[in-house]
């Protein structure tokens, strides 16, 4: 009888310890807890190209109905077709660009960025120098574009007690550079106009961003497209500037509307 009164009090005592620490954990991470269903992301998007890709089997098709095609296995490229010379644009034969000169007309401006976990973890999380366990812990904390810009969710001291990030500098530093994308949103606000022209081209030649490249390659002679690139499509972590002058922030999303004029 005696041995189990005692037993029961260290049961009871062993309890009560897991209970103080799982509250300590709780306060500790807050509403930074990992979710307890995380979902890859790069797998629904992965499954949502493939079902675009199966639906929409050429750029005409897309035009029909409205919707954006994704020319990369990530979502990093979309393309929507707003115009054609061609009354029958399902029928017409993409350019072969071999070899050859292509004329386009376009204006460039600034996209909303909409990042997604993955995106967070492919654009900008390699830039930061953090440890090689980084991009595990910003899936299990669903950081997307919103929480990472947000300095009540992604604050110093979440990346002290949630990313395990010691060194106060460190976690100065990766604060601001997070501060730095919701600066820019400001700076640089969504359909702001960074570049119009029309100029001549090679393609596959590295003379144009990737999306640029990609996109050519669908489009036909009098077509105009929208095109959306993410920034590891684009102008990457350094932007695009001129004369000193931020046309276009670093990590930014941007939108062309592109008419292809010619090919020769």
């Amino acid at each position: 009888r005696h041995q189990r009164m005692r037993s029961t009090t260290t049961l009871n005592t062993l309890s009560g310890c897991f209970l103080i620490f799982w509250a300590v954990a709780a306060k500790v991470v807050g509403a930074f807890s990992p979710s307890s269903n995380i979902i890859s992301t790069r797998r629904q998007r992965h499954l949502q190209t493939s079902i675009a890709a199966k639906k929409f089997n050429d750029i005409g098709s897309a035009q029909e109905v409205d919707v954006w095609t994704s020319l990369t296995d990530d979502g990093g490229v979309k393309l929507k077709v707003i115009s054609s010379s061609s009354p029958d644009v399902g029928s017409a034969e993409k350019i072969d660009l071999r070899g050859k000169d292509v004329t386009v007309e376009y204006i460039g401006s600034i996209a909303a960025r909409n990042w997604n976990v993955q995106d967070v973890i492919d654009c900008w999380l390699p830039d930061q120098g953090l440890p090689s366990l980084a991009p595990e812990l910003f899936e299990a904390f669903e950081i997307d574009g919103k929480r990472l810009t947000n300095p009540k969710k992604f604050s110093v001291k979440f990346i002290k007690e949630g990313l395990g990030i010691l060194k106060d500098a460190k976690q100065t530093t990766l604060f601001e550079a997070a501060q730095d994308l919701k600066r820019s949103e400001q700076s640089h606000m969504e359909g702001t106009v960074f570049d119009k022209n029309q100029f001549s081209f090679r393609p596959g030649k590295g003379q144009v961003i990737q999306a640029f490249d990609l996109a050519i390659a669908e489009m036909k002679v009098g077509q105009t497209v929208s095109i959306v690139a993410r920034s590891d499509f684009a102008y990457g972590s350094k932007g695009l500037r001129v004369g000193g002058k931020v046309l276009v922030p670093p990590y930014a999303t941007v939108q062309y509307d592109v008419t292809c004029i010619e090919v020769k």
